[in-house]
């Protein structure tokens, strides 16, 4: 069913068609909306709400129209001298002398109290006009979402995370975004999706490419690129990665060890990836203390997670070890063989995790046979995952820390390899 506000061609009108809709419904929120916008308080008296069209005038319906004559997508006032006008782009540069216009449009009708404010996806690189207000839109999104108790705000905001997956899609919002990570929203209520997994992937990695501690601790390198392309559609899981710093000037990202981030149906998947391309002298590293080198390797990762992610419910730290093989260059992988199990079942259990995992140290030791005694495309993955459906922080936006610290818990295996 098309959405409410789908009311037109050009995304930026229908942003903004989404925005006006909604304060003009909700008095109380359009209030406090000019109060975030201008940092002052709204007039006293009744507020008009347009969009495209100029006080006193009637409304356009010809969305190309309205384009040519360089109408501001909003206007507010309040009928007398007071006014905010709004100009919104997302893919469009700003351009300094049509706010000069909205300005003197704004003038020439009376508004002596007059208040510019321009939404954007991106900063300008150039200067902006004096005495316009410029905000992104994802600061106007993270304040809607302070606003959840406007069932307008919530509305929208439903809507710009909608509009953004088809934008992302469409290939048509390639640099900034519209709204900021608020957490993993897929669960019993609301289905995996792929082009929402899309979305929310693009934002918890580019908020992960920017922390210090995974930069300074593990050697994250943010300005490494990582897949050049997220595909996908038809499978039940999307996935992206961030590399280390040693792993630049290298002929393929696959001979070093890498921090995977993996959207799947029913979890996040969070793990150090140990491909199966490897260098040499890394698996060699990994194994060149025998089976009970390798295990103390494990049992330090155990007790990294135990001490920053014990507490969090629903959580369990994690090995998987696939076999596989590609009838094609581009084709999906045959897996052959999967060994996936909690790492608590290696060890004995300690006050310091108190689970109902049983141990079975022999999954660990079948994880080393395999590794060791490798004749086959062979992949390790060790870290974490949080279950939908038992993890509630996965659905908060400190489900960042909880990824960054799964990953930096697994700093025993990094160093193991890269000496």
């Amino acid at each position: 069913m098309r959405n409410v506000f789908d009311q037109y061609n050009h995304p930026e009108n229908r942003l903004t068609h989404g925005l006006m809709s909604s304060l003009a419904a909700d008095p109380a929120l359009l209030r406090r909306f000019i109060q975030w916008a201008t940092g002052e308080r709204a007039p006293t008296g009744q507020l008009r709400v347009l969009e495209q069209t100029l006080p006193g005038e009637e409304e356009s319906t010809d969305e190309e129209d309205a384009e040519r004559k360089g109408l501001p997508d909003g206007w507010i006032h309040d009928g007398a001298t007071w006014s905010l006008v709004i100009e919104s782009k997302i893919q469009a540069p700003l351009d300094p002398d049509q706010l000069q216009r909205h300005r003197r449009t704004a003038e020439g009708r009376g508004f002596t109290d007059l208040h510019i404010l321009a939404l954007v996806a991106e900063q300008p690189h150039h200067a902006c006009v004096k005495s316009v207000t410029l905000k992104k839109w994802t600061e106007l999104y993270t304040w809607l979402l302070m606003e959840r108790r406007s069932e307008w705000a919530r509305h929208f905001v439903a809507y710009m995370e909608v509009l953004e997956a088809r934008l992302i899609r469409d290939e048509y919002l390639r640099e900034g975004m519209l709204t900021v990570f608020a957490g993993i929203q897929f669960g019993k209520d609301n289905p995996y999706n792929y082009f929402a997994a899309k979305r929310v992937l693009r934002l918890a990695m580019d908020e992960l490419r920017q922390r210090n501690d995974l930069k300074q601790k593990l050697g994250m390198d943010p300005d490494l690129k990582g897949r050049p392309a997220i595909t996908g559609r038809d499978s039940t899981r999307i996935w992206d990665f961030l590399r280390l710093e040693p792993s630049k000037g290298a002929a393929n990202f696959t001979e070093f060890p890498h921090l995977t981030l993996s959207i799947q149906q029913e979890q996040l998947f969070v793990i150090v990836t140990v491909p199966h391309g490897i260098r040499g002298e890394f698996r060699k590293n990994l194994l060149v203390g025998g089976r009970q080198g390798f295990c103390s390797i494990f049992e330090a990762i155990l007790n990294n997670f135990s001490d920053s992610l014990g507490s969090v419910e629903g959580i369990a730290p994690w090995i998987e070890i696939i076999q596989r093989r590609y009838p094609s260059q581009r084709a999906e992988p045959i897996i052959d063989a999967r060994l996936q199990f909690d790492l608590r079942t290696g060890f004995k259990e300690s006050d310091r995790w108190r689970t109902n995992v049983k141990e079975q140290p022999q999954w660990l030791g079948a994880a080393y046979d395999a590794l060791s005694k490798k004749n086959s495309n062979l992949q390790l993955g060790v870290g974490a995952i949080f279950r939908y459906e038992k993890c509630p922080a996965v659905h908060t936006p400190e489900i960042v820390d909880y990824i960054a610290a799964a990953w930096l818990a697994c700093k025993p295996l990094i160093q193991a390899m890269i000496v």
